[in-house]
C-alpha cells in the first residue's frame, strides 16, 4: 500500500541499525588501535612550550575555550615539536610532561591523559542501542506483515462498517531545528470500523486498521471494509484498508 506508515516504520528502523552498525564499528576501531598503540608506545618525557588559547562559539550561542598545547621531546637524539588537543588546568609552560610514542613513527604521541579505549567503548555502546531499536522495528513490521499474510490467506473474512478516521500520533514530523522542535505534524491516519447488529443497533466489535497517508480517508465513513480474522485469536486481525481504497 502506497504511504503506509509501516514503511516509514521500516526506513527509521533501518537508519537506526545503519547508524548503529557504523557507531559500533567506529568505536570499535577506536579501542582496538588504542590497545594497539598502548602495547607498541614507548614512554618519554617532554616539555610544554606553549599554551594558546582560542574562544568559539558553540551551535548553541555559548562561549567556549579551546586549548591548543605545544610540546618538544627527543627520540634518539632527533628532537620533535609538536601539539596535543588536550588539556588539564594545572598544565603551565615549561612543565614536564609524560608522552607516549610509536618507535616507527615518534611523530605520533600522546599523552595518556585521553583515553580512547572509554571513547570507543561509548561509542560502540550508544551503537549496539540504536541497533538493537532499527533491529526490533525491522522485525515487528515484518511480523506484521507476516501475520496480514497469513490471515488473508486462512483467516475468516467479515464485513465492518467503517465508522471514524482517528490521526496515528505516533508517527510525526517537526519543522524545527536542532534543540528546538517546531510544531508537529501527523502526516498519517488510520480507520476505525465496527461490526454492527441489524436488529440492535448494537457495536459487536470494533477494528483499527494500519496507518496510512491519505486525506480522502474521511470519504469511506459508513462503507464496508473487509476484515480477516485470526482462526483461534480475536485480538490478531487484518483491516483490509488497501481493498477498500482500490474501489
Amino acid at each position: 500500500m502506497k504511504n503506509n506508515a509501516n514503511l516509514a516504520i521500516i526506513f527509521i528502523g533501518s537508519v537506526f541499525t545503519i547508524l548503529g552498525g557504523i557507531f559500533v564499528i567506529i568505536g570499535f576501531n577506536f579501542i582496538i588501535n588504542n590497545i594497539s598503540f598502548q602495547a607498541e608506545a614507548v614512554l618519554i618525557e617532554g616539555v610544554i612550550t606553549n599554551i594558546e588559547t582560542e574562544r568559539y562559539r558553540n551551535n548553541k550561542g555559548e562561549t567556549r575555550t579551546r586549548y591548543n598545547v605545544s610540546i618538544d621531546y627527543e627520540v634518539n637524539g632527533v628532537k620533535y615539536e609538536n601539539r596535543i588537543n588536550e588539556y588539564r588546568s594545572s598544565m603551565r609552560i615549561g612543565d614536564e610532561i609524560t608522552l607516549y610514542y610509536l618507535p616507527d613513527a615518534p611523530w605520533i604521541v600522546r599523552t595518556g591523559l585521553k583515553n580512547d579505549t572509554v571513547g570507543g567503548a561509548f561509542f560502540a555502546g550508544i551503537g549496539s542501542i540504536f541497533f538493537v531499536i532499527g533491529i526490533i522495528f525491522i522485525i515487528n513490521m515484518v511480523k506484521k506483515s507476516a501475520l496480514k499474510k497469513y490471515l488473508i490467506q486462512h483467516g475468516k473474512m467479515i464485513y465492518a462498517k467503517v465508522t471514524s478516521v482517528e490521526t496515528d500520533t505516533t508517527v510525526f514530523t517537526s519543522a524545527g531545528t536542532g534543540n528546538r522542535g517546531g510544531p508537529r505534524h501527523y502526516p498519517y491516519s488510520f480507520i476505525k470500523c465496527s461490526v454492527i447488529c441489524h436488529v440492535t443497533d448494537e457495536i459487536k466489535a470494533t477494528y483499527k486498521s494500519w496507518s496510512v497517508k491519505d486525506d480522502n480517508l474521511g470519504s469511506y465513513i459508513g462503507k464496508q471494509v473487509k476484515v480477516y480474522l485470526h482462526p483461534s485469536d480475536n485480538k490478531k486481525y487484518f483491516v483490509d484498508l488497501e481493498d477498500l481504497m482500490s474501489k
